[in-house]
C-alpha cells in the first residue's frame, strides 16, 4: 500500500513516529506504509513538530491516511470468512448478511489520540461488530419493543449480578464477508469555545468551526451475522435472530443512531 502522507520536514523524534529506533527505521523503509488500519491507528501514527509544538500530521487528523482500500486484501477476508463459517457450523448457528442502510460507526470513543475511532479487528485491522454490541442491540428490542416477557430475556441473555447466570444465546462477531468499504465523515460544532468554556464565552456566529473527522462503514459493506444455542434450542435460536434482525433495522447499533448511523438492511438471501 502507498502511503497517503507526506514525511513531515521537521520531526520531533529521529523519525515521525514516537516508536523504538529499529521500529521507526523499518517502517520508514517501507515510506511509511501500513495495511493494517489497527496497527495504524493505535501503533503507528505519525508526528510532525512545529511553532514548538508536536502534531499529528494533518492527513491523520483529517482521516485521509486512514481511508484504506481493502480490495487488496480480498483472499486475507474470504480466508477470515471461512473460518467464521466454520465457527457458525460447529455452533448450529443461524446467520444472515446486512449491510449498512447508510454509515455505521461504532467505538467512536476508543481512540482518545484521534478523537475519534473505529472498533477493529486486532489482528487483521478490518472493521467489525462487535458480539457484546449485537447481543446489547437485540437484548433492548426484546425488552422495549418486542416486550418478550423478564423471565424469558434472563434465560436467553442471562442475568447481571447478584445472580450472575449466562444465558442461552451465543453471538458471534459481526465480521465483513467481501472487502469493506470506508467512509470519512464530519462533525462540525461552531461552538466549540462555548462548550470548551463551560459557557464562559457565549455562542455566536463569529466563533470559528472545529471539525473533527472520524471513519464509518459505508453501505457498499457486507457483513455476516450469527446467533447460536449453548443447549441448541433451535427455536430460542430463531426468535433471538428475529429480535437481532430488527433491532438493527429499527434500533441501530453504534454511536450517533439518532442521526441516522448504525442502521442496517438484510441483504437478500443466497
Amino acid at each position: 500500500m502507498a502511503t497517503r502522507w507526506q514525511v513531515p520536514r521537521e520531526v520531533p523524534w529521529h523519525t515521525p513516529f514516537p516508536l523504538p529506533a529499529d521500529t521507526a527505521e523499518v517502517l520508514m523503509e517501507r515510506g511509511g506504509a501500513c495495511d493494517n488500519l489497527s496497527l495504524l491507528m493505535h501503533r503507528l501514527l505519525a508526528y510532525a513538530g512545529g511553532r514548538g509544538r508536536v502534531n499529528l500530521v494533518r492527513e491523520f487528523q483529517d482521516r485521509r491516511a486512514l481511508v484504506l482500500d481493502y480490495t487488496p486484501q480480498a483472499e486475507l477476508i474470504a480466508a477470515l470468512q471461512a473460518r467464521w463459517e466454520a465457527l457458525a457450523q460447529s455452533l448450529g448457528a443461524m446467520t444472515f448478511r446486512a449491510s449498512p442502510e447508510w454509515r455505521v460507526v461504532i467505538g467512536l470513543g476508543s481512540n482518545r489520540l484521534l478523537e475519534g475511532g473505529l472498533t477493529l479487528h486486532q489482528t487483521l485491522g478490518v472493521p467489525m461488530v462487535p458480539a457484546s454490541a449485537l447481543k446489547g442491540v437485540a437484548r433492548r428490542y426484546a425488552a422495549a419493543v418486542a416486550e418478550a416477557p423478564a423471565d424469558v430475556i434472563h434465560v436467553l441473555f442471562g442475568e447481571e449480578p447478584p445472580a450472575s447466570k449466562q444465558g442461552d444465546l451465543i453471538f458471534l462477531d459481526g465480521l465483513p464477508s467481501a472487502p469493506p468499504h470506508l467512509e470519512r465523515d464530519v462533525m462540525n460544532p461552531h461552538y466549540a469555545r462555548y462548550y470548551g468554556g463551560l459557557g464562559q464565552v457565549p455562542p455566536a456566529d463569529y466563533l470559528n468551526p472545529r471539525p473533527v473527522f472520524f471513519l464509518t462503514i459505508g453501505r457498499q459493506s457486507f457483513y455476516s451475522f450469527g446467533i447460536a444455542s449453548a443447549t441448541g434450542n433451535a427455536a430460542a435460536v430463531e426468535r433471538g435472530r428475529e429480535w437481532l434482525q430488527q433491532g438493527l433495522q429499527q434500533l441501530g447499533i453504534g454511536a450517533k443512531t439518532a442521526a441516522g448511523y448504525g442502521y442496517w438492511q438484510l441483504a437478500a438471501e443466497a
